[in-house]
């Protein structure tokens, strides 16, 4: 069994542990836990414009396909992969839409919290 000064220094200690772990969540969440968004956006737009290989798409934009070297095989190849890559860059621009909103929504959520409990 504890004795009444045990309780009480227990007590103390789970409480300024607490309140130092509330003072210290803000400075996390903007420097540490920004870093660490930040890291997960980039992985997350990297990653976006690997699955839609863009880069590939850009280096082979004016070469044939299939092997194709007569005039109408180029043009044939130039207009597909003309149309390959506006749709894949229209969907990496709604992915990169996406992440921003996602690391904007990050930013923005202690303080709509704080917000939320000091005014309602």
């Amino acid at each position: 069994m504890l004795s009444r000064q045990e309780t009480i220094y227990s007590v103390r200690l789970i409480v300024v542990d607490l309140l130092r772990q509330i003072i210290y969540f803000p400075i996390w969440w903007y420097s540490s836990g920004l870093v660490l968004a930040g890291k997960f956006w980039w992985r997350g737009v990297k990653t976006g414009a690997h699955r839609l290989a863009i880069k590939i798409l850009f280096r082979y934009w004016f070469k044939p396909m299939y092997g194709q070297t007569d005039w109408q095989g180029k043009i044939i190849s130039f207009f597909m992969r003309t149309v390959l890559l506006v749709w894949r860059l229209l969907l990496f621009l709604i992915w990169l839409a996406v992440m921003i909103a996602i690391l904007l929504v990050y930013i923005g959520l202690p303080i709509l919290a704080v917000y939320q409990i000091v005014l309602l």
